[in-house]
């Protein structure tokens, strides 16, 4: 049996109680009271019996969509919106894009010292978000700086496999502040624009640029990053660098979009949709199974009428003696 409550179980207890409380004159209406609070309390539970399974299928977007996150320590700069660092931006964007998009297969690669695939492409958009929401950059004493070459093998590998495997192409959602401080000269990223079929560049942060604040994992404070380079040390300081990030929207064949809002994506997301309702290949149907159930509270709604015909009836027949 299944039960779906009107209001909440334990509400509903307290009412009943406090009719019981209410005790009437008399041995047969004090029980025709508790057969009265008995029905009422079984009609609020909604009760049901399973009923016929049906089969139904829905067309949704067979599209894959690769995010990734340059999760180095510049990207916790507090130039983001609001003050906040610009990867809490990045959190809320990421779920802005999932939303928008909705049904589709999602993957996340990391980047830092290391390019990390934090989730391979998945239909589970819940799972996503938490996997983007736990990035965090690793601690100031083991980063090498940041590079932007650091994830182009890895996106080469898991956009050449997605197009084989699912025979189309992937798009994708950079997202970065463009900075590079590891001495390194950005590599051409054009030999993976074949492997892409749509997607942005999100850049982050501005020119100006910011002080970063990092966790100390010994106390859950929060400290400055230094600029260890001259004594004594100031806070190192976090800038935008936008030639980066368009160079890369330029070998990778896709738009270069300043994050000032998640709005800022929209023509974007916009067009990723419109290029998917026309692509055949990008649209499966999904077999659901819907388990029916039939309602049986009505049976109790009926006794419970006629308990209160029958109190009516007694309250005519009491007055008139009376």
């Amino acid at each position: 049996m299944i039960i779906n409550p009107i209001i909440p179980i334990w509400l509903m207890a307290i009412l009943c109680v406090v009719m019981l409380i209410m005790k009437r004159r008399g041995r047969w209406a004090f029980v025709r009271q508790i057969i009265i609070v008995i029905l009422v309390f079984a009609i609020n539970l909604r009760p049901m019996l399973p009923g016929k399974t049906y089969k139904t299928g829905r067309q949704v977007r067979d599209v894959n969509v690769l995010f990734v996150v340059d999760d180095t320590i510049s990207m916790l700069a507090l130039d983001g919106r609001d003050g906040e660092a610009r990867l809490e931006d990045v959190k809320k964007d990421c779920s802005y894009i999932i939303d928008s998009l909705g049904d589709a297969n999602y993957s996340v690669l990391s980047f830092n010292n290391t390019p990390i695939i934090s989730s391979p492409f998945t239909s589970d958009s819940g799972h996503i978000k938490n996997c983007i929401e736990a990035l965090y950059p690793i601690e100031d004493f083991y980063a090498r700086g940041s590079s932007l070459n650091t994830p182009k093998e890895m996106m080469k590998e898991i956009l050449s496999s997605a197009e084989s495997k699912y025979g189309r192409k992937t798009i994708v959602f950079f997202i970065s502040d463009g900075e590079i401080t590891d001495d390194s000269i950005l590599s051409s990223y054009s030999d993976l624009k074949d492997y892409v079929g749509g997607g942005a560049v999100l850049g982050y942060g501005t020119t100006e640029g910011a002080a970063m604040k990092i966790k100390n994992t010994y106390d859950d404070t929060y400290e400055y990053v230094q600029d260890k380079s001259d004594y004594p040390y100031k806070n190192a300081i976090s800038k935008l660098d936008e030639g980066n990030l368009k160079q890369l929207s330029g070998d990778l064949g896709i738009d270069y979009v300043h994050m000032d809002s998640s709005k800022s994506i929209d023509s974007v997301l916009e067009a990723v949709k419109k290029d998917s309702a026309t692509d055949k290949n990008a649209v499966r149907t999904v077999e659901e199974t819907i388990e029916g159930s039939v309602d049986i509270y009505y049976f109790f709604a009926f006794a419970l009428a006629a308990m209160l015909l029958t109190e009516v009836i007694i309250a005519i027949i009491n007055k008139r003696r009376h």
